[in-house]
């Protein structure tokens, strides 16, 4: 019996994401005199995508280092607007999570951090206060416990006390995928962010929907 429902937050809950991180990324080199070939830019950011930001400048700045904590403040300056610029959320989302919520507990597994998600994303769109719990990324320390490890959803379903096989993940990536493979959940994909259907077809994924709207249509067969 479904329980608990967790949500990748980028590109899944809201829309816009992946574009939002690639601006911000690409602000900072430009603003450090750094030009990188599109194609390798986004080569690396992809390389460490899911990572927290300082990853992510250590391997587009590989070969300049020491420019890596400059890159860092200039990102978590400028981020906040080009998201908020950058996102959208699809409409009916507020209903949506308002009703599930009615039924399931909800939970969030991001790479965003959590004050962006709380004091900057949720009060932007009106999104309800139905989260049980939210966990980022960036409260992570051992990077090894980042995505694809499992260790973020083992947090959300501990805490809640709810079990993998009354468990389902949400996301859009392939890392996401592997993390709820890793967690013994089952992962639905949405095709509103990373994976097109035919990549998550490879990935042999059996839930894949268009959005999150779509989510009710399948809820009652994914886990009976």
């Amino acid at each position: 019996m479904l329980k608990l429902i967790i949500f990748d937050w980028d590109d899944v809950v809201v829309i816009g994401a992946k574009n939002a991180y690639f601006a911000s990324y690409h602000k900072a080199l430009t603003d450090l005199g750094i030009l990188l070939t599109p194609d390798e830019e986004r080569r690396r950011i992809l390389a460490k995508w899911s990572k927290p930001s300082r990853e992510e400048f250590k391997e587009l700045l590989k070969e300049h280092p020491q420019l890596i904590n400059q890159a860092c403040q200039i990102y978590e300056k400028e981020k906040a607007n080009i998201f908020l610029q950058s996102l959208s959320i699809l409409p009916g989302t507020q209903k949506l999570l308002l009703h599930l919520s009615k039924y399931y507990k909800l939970g969030v597994s991001s790479g965003n951090t959590l004050e962006m998600i709380k004091n900057q994303i949720i009060p932007r769109f009106q999104i309800p206060n139905v989260f049980s719990q939210i966990i980022s990324s960036h409260q992570i320390s051992d990077p090894k416990k980042m995505k694809p490890h499992p260790f973020m959803l083992e947090v959300i379903m501990e805490t809640q006390k709810i079990l993998p096989e009354e468990t389902i993940f949400i996301g859009d990536a392939a890392t996401d995928v592997q993390m709820a493979r890793n967690a013994k959940v089952v992962p639905v994909v949405v095709l509103t962010g990373h994976l097109s259907k035919e990549e998550a077809e490879s990935l042999k994924v059996k839930w894949i929907i268009p959005d999150i709207l779509a989510l009710p249509t399948v809820l009652n067969s994914i886990i009976n």
